[in-house]
């Protein structure tokens, strides 16, 4: 497309700025002479028009709009728009060259310099990039994001005091500033200061409980030094909390407004859902689709966000013109559109449409068990059993590991009452993924239920590795290390038990079964402050128990606490005599005349 201003005046700008360059060399009074006014300095080194004849239309009329008042106005908010269009949609080397011209007619605004890091940095150039960041906050000492990127540059590159100094920057504008205080930990961490950094980032978490940087980091460091349940623990708060996200960049969010490459919105509005981040990126995949409506990709997307976002019915509306944009151009409709779209129908109640879009899908992707899947789910819900096992079996014929595949002929041959037959598939939908849940959980019951202990064992750790913090998983590995523990004392491994019942009374302390065998064991075993707390637990969900009394009871009084023991005792004789329990009435007289004596 052709610049509307004429190639001679731009030839007059170039000679003007080369003019002023020789100026500046010949001496002062020369280039006082010569000296250009600001605009005909902009007009006379701004950069071309990029080549855009492949963008979407509506960035092409930005572009040349953009690039057309610039050469008119000369004016520096021309320019920076023309920048920012430029930097937004990838045209990286025209956007350092608008910048560069900005800066050196505009050196007291610190954004120039601070989009050149971001240019340098994509391309890999980190010391130039550290030297735009120095210069941005020499013109502005209180823009916190660059403090921060000189600090984590500084980190990169092992000069633990220099980014000490940035973060403690960072921290000056933004007391408690959780990026800043990651960094600082990671500088202990490296300068092997191991209980300081660990100490910094759990003072972190609890400020910060949101920030899966901090959890993560947690977990790579107790996994290091063998404690794998607190690994687990902070794996699990990492992964619920998202995924990691740089501070909020107000300058970088003014270049994003001005994106209309489609490829470019759909990675920001992935990273915005990722990090649970303002609408959750919808905004940024809705823009993408308006700038090339066209184009049945960018319409699959939007459907699938909307799936994630709970919105079904703007699910089916996005997947179905992604198909029928396919149609239109009389190319085959992506596979995934095709799954997507037949989800969205069967979990809206609509299974006959859901089947005919899955069929459809069948056809036009032969070779995909994913499609086939998506059938057998269908023909389950219709109620169409023995067509809905062929499709799953077909599904492994074309791919034998397939995770969904091989779970769901399990589920299959569960509903069959042919539990031997629907193990194996289980065991083989852990091929790709050996954390998928659902077949683990079958499997963990399973063996608890069939008494393979060792078997329920690994499947339960493996569980509790991947959901540590998911409440269901918990309970449920816990009744496995309970049966750990008990298989333990019938083998007279007093150790072994007491570490499993500890084990599942960590997962699950209000369960009154694993307080009780552990507590009591404990207490056999003259571990009466480990007993305590146990028994507590074991009381407070018996109260009506009089040996539960007599228990912790004990443990009181073996723990110098007479007083506490003999009210206790006193409550669990007059429920032992209600009872009709005479033997442990017996054994709370005897233990009360030994207080007494």
């Amino acid at each position: 497309m052709a610049s509307p201003v004429s190639s001679n005046n731009i030839s007059t700008g170039r000679m003007i700025a080369a003019a002023t360059i020789l100026a500046v060399v010949g001496g002062g009074g020369t280039y006082l002479l010569l000296r250009p006014t600001l605009p005909e300095q902009v007009r006379g080194a701004f950069p071309a028009l990029p080549d855009f004849k492949s963008e979407p239309t509506i960035l092409q009329g930005k572009l040349q709009q953009a690039y057309t008042k610039t050469a008119t106005s000369g004016s520096v908010a021309d320019l920076a728009a023309y920048g920012r269009l430029l930097h937004a949609n990838g045209f990286a080397a025209e956007a350092s060259q608008a910048w560069q011209v900005l800066l050196s007619v505009d050196p007291t605004e610190p954004r120039w310099s601070y989009y050149l890091a971001h240019l340098r940095r994509d391309s890999g150039d980190m010391g130039e990039t550290t030297l735009w960041l120095q210069q941005t906050v020499e013109i502005n000492p209180n823009y916190r994001p660059a403090w921060l990127q000189l600090g984590d540059m500084a980190l990169k590159s092992a000069r633990f005091e220099r980014a000490r100094n940035y973060y403690g920057e960072c921290l000056r504008l933004l007391p408690g500033a959780p990026y800043a205080r990651i960094g600082l930990a990671r500088i202990e961490q490296q300068e092997g200061k191991r209980d300081s950094a660990q100490k910094a980032l759990l003072e972190l978490v609890e400020d910060h409980p949101s920030f899966p940087s901090a959890h993560n980091l947690l977990a790579q460091m107790y996994r290091e030094s063998g404690d794998q349940s607190r690994a687990n623990l902070h794996r699990w708060e990492g992964y619920r909390a998202g995924r990691f996200i740089t501070m909020e960049d107000p300058w970088m969010r003014e270049l994003e407004i001005q994106c209309f490459t489609p490829a470019k919105l759909f990675i920001i509005g992935m990273m915005d859902f990722q990090a649970n981040r303002g609408d959750r990126g919808q905004s940024a995949y809705e823009k993408a689709v308006q700038c090339a409506p066209k184009d049945p990709g960018n319409h699959e997307l939007l459907g699938d966000l909307y799936r994630k976002l709970k919105e079904p019915q703007l699910a089916r509306r996005s997947l179905s013109q992604s198909i029928s944009l396919s149609d239109a151009a009389g190319v085959a409709p992506s596979l995934l559109a095709f799954i997507h779209l037949a989800a969205v129908e069967r979990e809206l109640g609509e299974f006959q449409t859901s089947r005919e879009v899955a069929e459809r899908g069948r056809i036009a992707h032969p070779r995909s068990p994913e499609i086939l899947v998506e059938l057998g789910l269908t023909l389950t819900a219709l109620g169409e059993n023995e067509a809905a096992g062929v499709a799953f079996r077909d599904a492994i014929e074309l791919s034998p590991h397939d995770t969904a595949a091989q779970f769901h002929l399990g589920e299959w041959w569960l509903r069959k009452d042919q539990t031997d037959q629907a193990i194996p598939h289980f065991e083989k939908s852990l091929v790709l993924q050996p954390t998928f849940a659902p077949a683990l959980r079958y499997l963990l019951q399973y063996t608890l239920g069939t008494g393979q202990l060792d078997s329920a064992q690994d499947y339960a750790d493996t569980l509790l590795g991947a959901y540590y913090g998911d409440s269901e998983v918990r309970q449920l590995v816990a009744i496995c290390y309970l049966r750990l523990g008990r298989r333990g004392l019938e083998r007279n491994a007093v150790s072994e038990a007491i570490t499993h019942f500890q084990i599942a009374y960590d997962l699950d302390s209000d369960d009154v079964d694993i307080a009780f065998e552990l507590g009591t064991l404990q207490l056999a075993q003259g571990e009466f402050k480990a007993a305590t707390p146990p028994l507590e637990v074991l009381i407070a969900n018996r109260p009506t128990d009089a040996s539960a009394h007599l228990f912790l009871a004990q443990a009181y009084l073996m723990d110098g606490r007479p007083r506490a023991a003999r009210a206790l005792l006193e409550k669990g004789l007059t429920l032992a005599e209600q009872a009709g329990n005479a033997g442990t009435a017996g054994n709370i007289r005897e233990m009360l005349e030994a207080i007494t004596r």
